[in-house]
């Protein structure tokens, strides 16, 4: 075993992780970039120290194949969005059947083949649109009659560019915002996606599937706001217990937007609405759930995405199921309402102090930080990491947290 490798295609993000994960079982690591460098946004989770070998991809992908079929790979995995078709189509030139129905992998990473792939299947969904004409749209929505919309790039990710708008309103002007803009992944947005507004709950739903079958790893809730046209303020995130009545609810969903998509092998990442309807998909990722999801997850369940991943290829463990909840775990994120420069930061260096379920916090601004006016995750101020066995001391922590927040003053520039 000492001799084997994984692959792993755009080490970034939460992928950063999967390589460490196999070393310490004895299993190295060889990394697959699809550009020469990694996006601005996921540049800080590239750590080439954790490769045997680094590969950038150039033309065709049999010769690359060739060059990693060599160590015979236990598998091939993406490590962030950017790097799912890439991971795939290796995965079945390296090893046929140990990834996901390749016919089908652009319906995991572009968000309208996503709507295409659950209408065949016949997957309840929102109804929505891809386009490059404003015109099209206009009578997209004469037609089907909805007056409250989001439009949003087709392949990027943290709440980059997602708006909201009624029909009435002017929705043309952030429609051509989002078209031939460069977003958060460094992909030109060719075509925007306009899809009804979804109502309800949000949540989070990180599986892991073997051969068809599929298993829950995490469940957790999204509390976000609207600003203005902005959707998708970040206020928290918190783990679900596996014993509430909404996660077979939602389990059972997930599992027919799997197959719809074609998922059999890995981690996915699922965002679901709970709508007067039912639940409704987001979207889905089949990678493992990014930033620091993974570690919070263990931090709540024991266990994650990754460790699923190396107890699958290095145990030969086949098991799926239901993950157990070991601690309350809940991200609270922080915001400005506008841009300028943080005064009064110093209680944000005692956190640690003043909170008996604080876990950590990244928060990269200090006193006399000039911060941005947060519209998205990418722009929040940071966030608080919460975990103990104590529901009501989480709640009151939060709670101080927000009146921290509350205390805050950007001054304009």
């Amino acid at each position: 075993m000492a001799d084997r490798k994984v692959v792993v295609v755009d080490p970034y993000s939460a992928g950063r992780g999967i390589a460490p994960a196999f070393a310490e079982r004895g299993v190295g690591a060889i990394a697959v970039l699809t550009t020469p460098e990694p996006p601005a946004g996921l540049a800080k989770s590239w750590f080439p120290e954790n490769f045997a070998e680094v590969h950038v991809v150039e033309g065709p992908l049999e010769p690359l194949a060739d060059k990693l079929s060599i160590h015979e790979p236990l598998c091939v995995v993406p490590g962030t969005e950017t790097g799912v078709e890439t991971a795939e189509a290796l995965s079945e030139l390296i090893a046929p059947g140990r990834s996901n129905v390749l016919e089908r992998s652009h319906a995991r990473r572009d968000k309208y083949e996503m709507y295409l792939a659950l209408r065949a299947a016949g997957v309840p969904h929102l109804r929505q649109i891809s386009s490059d004409s404003a015109d099209e749209v206009a009578e997209w929505l004469t037609a089907t009659g909805l007056d409250s919309i989001v439009l949003k790039p087709q392949e990027s990710g943290g709440t980059d560019d997602v708006f909201v708008s009624s029909a009435s309103g002017d929705w043309r002007s952030l429609f051509h915002r989002i078209l031939g803009s460069v977003n958060k992944l460094d992909i030109v947005n060719d075509r925007v996606l306009v899809q009804e507004l979804a109502i309800g709950t949000e949540y989070e739903v990180d599986t892991y599937s073997i051969d068809g079958a599929h298993g829950l790893a995490a469940v957790w809730r999204y509390a976000k706001e609207r600003r203005g046209d902005r959707l998708g303020i970040y206020l928290s995130n918190t783990f679900v217990s596996p014993t509430d009545p909404v996660v077979p609810v939602l389990f059972e969903y997930v599992r027919q937007v799997l197959d719809a998509t074609g998922v059999r092998n890995g981690p996915a990442h699922v965002e679901v609405m709970i709508t007067a309807d039912g639940p409704r998909l987001i979207e889905i990722g089949a990678r493992c759930a990014g930033a620091e999801q993974q570690e919070l997850s263990f931090l709540g369940a024991g266990e994650s995405q990754i460790t699923r991943m190396v107890r699958h290829w290095v145990d030969g463990d086949r098991s799926v199921g239901l993950y157990e909840q070991r601690q309350f775990v809940k991200t609270v994120y922080l915001s400005s309402p506008a841009a300028g420069v943080l005064r009064n930061a110093a209680r944000l260096d005692r956190l640690d102090t003043l909170m008996p379920s604080f876990n950590r916090d990244v928060i990269p601004y200090r006193e006399g930080s000039r911060v941005p006016r947060t519209e998205d995750l990418w722009t929040s101020l940071g966030y608080v990491v919460l975990a103990t066995t104590d529901a009501d001391q989480l709640a009151r922590d939060e709670e101080l947290v927000r009146r921290i927040e509350a205390e805050l003053v950007v001054e304009p520039v």
